[in-house]
Formats: structure tokens, C-alpha cells, sequence
């Protein structure tokens, strides 16, 4: 069989009667090129079954990285938080960490924007434009289930976790479900056999119940009986949750937050001795509890690498098809549980 002849972007630009820039921008989808124009030239490419070389694409991927800019590219991290908050909060400052080590290697630059009541989508849209800022990450919001109103269509936009309902964007998030399903088998290779789990009102929605159905798909496979309701907790509604561990008894307690494990010290209850103690937020490895960590550096690097490829091809506004890559946790050992 006869091999297919190579196309490449120079028998485009012949095709179309146009230079190899254009035919390089249109196919990237830059806005200089027109609508008429770009779609002219994606058609004949298609048709002369043109084919990205990845070997040269990653060639000119690593010589644009190895330039000298005069000044770095402008990306925006919009939060709803207040920017003090984000300081104080050890999970939001790993995120950064990652997403500023990784656009820094990648020659852009990070800046920090608070979207609250005193400024608007249209005016934060205003903002950011002015800046020459296409390309915007959206963290995790301060109160799940939001929505954000920006003149989307001026910018190429990734979230950070599920706590966005919409505008339904591309987002990188930890795979959750696979962190509550490694909780679940390493307690049960140590011994465990009632697992309780306590969530604050907002986290399972924060992570589209991915917690809640991880639990209960583990422990249906295990079991058919016994298994014991998933509680839903207002932040420092004790009684409720001490009337809920008398009820059931559970030999090991899965919280979503680290200060679950203060309300039932507070309580007088002896963890590890009396009840083991896991939480699926494990912020830091200094502070001895077990449970996942969510990996948030390698979060903010794979956040900043895909909002990078989609500024790239100016890929702007809500998607057709939003994807979700998701980031592995890993399982952290401590001293709150024992065989």
C-alpha cells in the first residue's frame, strides 16, 4: 500500500491563496483571522486530510518556553473569596503555589482579582480586558453551587472543582471518588468494620456527591445490611452530630473537613483510642491526621497547562463539550486511626 503524502501547512496556504501564518492562526482559531476566512481554510485542510505533526508541535512548544520575554503573559485567577481569606487558607495556597510555578515556567504571569458585590460581572469583565487578560481560572467559590456573570465570550476559562454550576466550563478536579473508595479500602484492610461518614452541608455538593456515592457504592459491594447514613452537618452544630455517633456507633468516623476531628475532642471522645478519625481534606502532612490529600500543586499545574492550551487555540466562552480531567489523591498515614 502506497504511503499518504505529508500535508503540511505550506500546501494549505497554496491551496487557499493565503500565507502560512494565516493558515497557522486560522487553524489555531485566532481572532485576527475572519470567520470566512478560518472556516475556508479548516475545510481545505480537512479535505487534503491534513495532520498535525505532534513530533514538531512539541518542538516549537519547547522553543516558545525557551524565550526570553520582555514581560510574561497576564493570566487572571478570579475568586469570590476575599483575597485576606485566600492568604490565610493553607489549600488555596497550594493551588497558587502550583498554578504561579507552573505559568511562570510556561512564560505567562498570574494575578489575582476578587469578584464580589462591590464589583460586577460587567465591570470585572471591564477589568480584565483592559489588561490585555484572555485567559481566566476560577477556583473553588466560596459558597458551592454559584454562578458567574462575565462577558464569557472575551476569554478562554478553566475551573478548579465542581463548586461552579455555571457556567459549565472545562475544570481540572481531584478525583474524588477514587479518594474516598482508597479510604475506604485502607480502613478495611486494617481492620475497620463501621464506617461512619460525617460531611459539613456544603462539601458533598461542593464535590457533586462524589464523597457520598463513593461511600455508599464501597460499602453496598462489601455489604448489604448495617451500612450507616451518610450525615450532612451545619458547621458547629455539635448535638447533632454527637446524637448521630451515639446512634450508630461507628468504629472509624470519615469527616470532610479537619476541624470535624476538634468537635468530637471537644466532646471528650478519645481519637484513636475509642474511634478512629479520617478526613478527606488532608491540607497538611504536620499535623499527623489521616486521610487524602487532594494534591493541590499538581491541581494548580494541570489548571495553568490546560488554560495555557486553550488560550493557545482560542478556544473562549462556554464549550460545546466541557471535559473534566481529574488528579489522583494519595493516601496519607497518621496517628488518628490504629489497627
Amino acid at each position: 500500500m502506497q504511503d499518504q503524502k505529508y500535508v503540511a501547512i505550506k500546501d494549505i496556504a497554496k491551496a487557499c491563496g493565503v500565507s502560512t501564518t494565516t493558515v497557522s492562526l486560522a487553524l489555531r482559531n485566532h481572532p485576527r483571522i475572519s470567520e470566512d476566512t478560518r472556516k475556508r481554510i479548516s475545510e481545505t485542510a480537512e479535505r487534503m486530510n491534513y495532520r498535525r505533526n505532534p513530533m514538531i508541535s512539541a518542538l516549537m512548544t519547547n522553543l516558545y518556553q525557551s524565550r526570553k520575554f520582555p514581560s510574561a503573559v497576564p493570566l487572571a485567577v478570579l475568586y469570590t473569596h476575599e483575597l485576606s481569606l485566600i492568604e490565610e487558607n493553607s489549600y488555596h495556597q497550594k493551588l497558587w503555589q502550583g498554578m504561579s510555578n507552573r505559568a511562570e515556567e510556561l512564560g505567562f504571569k498570574l494575578e489575582k482579582f476578587c469578584l464580589n458585590r462591590k464589583i460586577t460581572g460587567k465591570r470585572m469583565t471591564q477589568i480584565l480586558t483592559a489588561r490585555g487578560i484572555n485567559g481566566v481560572i476560577i477556583p473553588p467559590l466560596l459558597r458551592a453551587g454559584g454562578h458567574l456573570s462575565l462577558d464569557w465570550e472575551q476569554f478562554s476559562v478553566l475551573a478548579l472543582g465542581y463548586s461552579l454550576l455555571s457556567p459549565n466550563f472545562h475544570r481540572v478536579c481531584p478525583n474524588q471518588y477514587q479518594g474516598i473508595r482508597t479510604v475506604m479500602r485502607q480502613l478495611k484492610h486494617v481492620g475497620f468494620s463501621r464506617p461512619g461518614m460525617v460531611l459539613m452541608n456544603e462539601s458533598d455538593l461542593r464535590t457533586a456527591h462524589l464523597w457520598s456515592s463513593g461511600f455508599y457504592g464501597f460499602e453496598h459491594a462489601v455489604k448489604k445490611t448495617g451500612i450507616i447514613p451518610v450525615l450532612e452537618y451545619v458547621n458547629s452544630d455539635k448535638g447533632t452530630v454527637m446524637e448521630w455517633y451515639r446512634k450508630y456507633t461507628p468504629d472509624v468516623i470519615i469527616g470532610s473537613e479537619p476541624d470535624v476531628l476538634e468537635l468530637f475532642r471537644s466532646a471528650g471522645i478519645k481519637i484513636p483510642e475509642e474511634v478512629g478519625f479520617v478526613t478527606l481534606s488532608r491540607w497538611s502532612s504536620e499535623n499527623s491526621i489521616a486521610g487524602i490529600d487532594e494534591n493541590e500543586e499538581m491541581l494548580g499545574r494541570a489548571a495553568i497547562e490546560q488554560l495555557v492550551h486553550l488560550v493557545y487555540y482560542n478556544q473562549r466562552g462556554c464549550p460545546e463539550c466541557p471535559y473534566v480531567i481529574q488528579v489522583p489523591c494519595k493516601w496519607g498515614a497518621g496517628i488518628t486511626i490504629r489497627k
